[in-house]
């Protein structure tokens, strides 16, 4: 027995593929795991309405961010293996991101009225604003860090800096219940900084980079269109999880917001065994498009394997889990929480399919069906709750749909482009 485990082990550790796929879904598990005591926390801290106006306010800090990505972590994923220009590529991708993040940020707070006037405490103290932008600015560094690590295939190193993160996001809530909602807000930014900073410490450290303030222009020519492609789908791809808890606060009550971000964030520890292994699938063919049918292969084996009894547990015991967060979490967000978790099913072909479009460079097809995706979603969202049809429930029915149809999609192109 000693010796299966033993020869499966290796086989896993010498395996990038498998072992950096193992790695990014171990870091989620963990930022997960922390997370779900995070918000039990708060969700016995602070009201019902102060955690959803917290959940927005982070929502908002994931929007801003994948604004702000420019698309360039998967340009980082394509080019960085095989550069001789390391060191450029990482400064002026970071150079870009922040920058962009400085100016959304800047642009969102001074038409806040506009987009969110729930929001408006945010503005009204220059300390909350100037925090607002620059934990905006660390989350969105923090993200492109983990593009890095990916591309060397050392994910192992965002397992580290993501617990270490989490850690201190624990810890915080407790000493800022002074500050309402936005005490939410401020864990999640200050972890997000720590975060970041952990990834420069490994960067310097292992992998001989040197932090400096420039844009090379030849890496933005080489990168450019790459990006900007990917920038567009995963902007659009990324909308419905950034918009919905916007749209539901402004339309049926920020507590409804909290339900949603609960639900959500469970369902995300599906949808990141997924995620996780088609970002490894994409590093992997960067090295060797060759190879594509053998790591496909391996992907498809290491998604199924996890998520369908995941998505069973979920789907049958998930009101256990909301428990945790009090009896209303529970009541509330069962239903939508068992959609959520069946279109995991969806997600992970929807997944293996936009790597591969990655892959094969066809970056416009992606663009399209995430528009399909997201207008879909969003629509039959919108529908439910302004004829106020399901309550909460019809954001799920929308969300799983939408999967759903580019699903039937992906597996018609994955068959030609193989």
């Amino acid at each position: 027995m000693k010796k299966t485990i033993s020869k499966f082990y290796n086989y896993l550790a010498n395996d990038s593929l498998y072992k950096n796929s193992i790695y990014l879904i171990l870091s989620t598990g963990v930022m997960a795991v922390f997370g779900f005591f995070f918000w039990i926390i708060n969700a016995r801290l602070y009201s019902a309405e102060q955690v959803g106006i917290g959940t927005t306010l982070i929502s908002i800090m994931t929007l801003i961010s994948s604004f702000s990505l420019l698309g360039l972590g998967n340009s980082l994923i394509k080019y960085l293996p095989t550069s001789d220009k390391k060191n450029e590529k990482i400064n002026t991708s970071f150079m870009f991101v922040g920058l962009t993040s400085i100016f959304i940020s800047i642009f969102f707070l001074a038409f806040l009225k506009k987009f969110s006037p729930r929001l408006l405490f945010v503005r009204e103290s220059i300390i909350f604003s100037l925090l607002f932008i620059l934990f905006i600015v660390f989350s969105s560094l923090n993200i492109i860090s983990e593009s890095v690590f990916t591309a060397y295939r050392s994910s192992k190193f965002v397992l580290i800096k993501n617990t270490i993160s989490s850690i201190v996001k624990l810890i915080l809530p407790i000493f800022l219940v002074a500050l309402g909602a936005y005490g939410i807000f401020v864990s999640m930014g200050i972890a997000m900084a720590v975060a970041f900073l952990v990834s420069l410490v490994f960067l310097f450290l292992r992998f001989n980079y040197l932090p400096k303030p420039i844009i090379d222009r030849i890496v933005v020519k080489r990168m450019t269109k790459f990006s900007l492609g990917n920038y567009i789908a995963g902007f659009i791809g990324g909308l419905p999880v950034m918009v919905l808890p916007i749209l539901i606060t402004n339309s049926i009550g920020a507590k409804f917001s909290a339900y949603f971000y609960m639900d959500m964030m469970i369902a995300n520890l599906l949808y990141i065994i997924s995620m996780a292994t088609s970002q490894s699938l994409f590093a992997e063919s960067s090295y060797s498009e060759t190879e594509l049918k053998v790591h496909l292969k391996k992907a498809i084996k290491i998604i199924s394997i996890i998520i369908i009894p995941a998505i069973i547990v979920t789907s049958l015991f998930g009101n256990y889990i909301l428990l945790a967060f009090g009896k209303e979490y529970s009541y509330e967000g069962f239903i939508l929480l068992k959609f959520l978790s069946i279109s995991g099913i969806f997600i992970s072909i929807n997944a293996i399919g936009s790597a591969i479009l990655k892959i094969k460079q066809k970056i416009k097809l992606l663009i399209l069906l995430s528009l399909i995706n997201t207008t879909v979603i969003l629509s039959l969202s919108v529908f439910f709750i302004k004829m106020n049809l399901f309550g909460i429930i019809g954001v799920g029915i929308g969300w799983i749909v939408g999967q759903g149809i580019i699903s039937v999609i992906y597996l018609l192109f994955i068959k030609k482009l193989l």
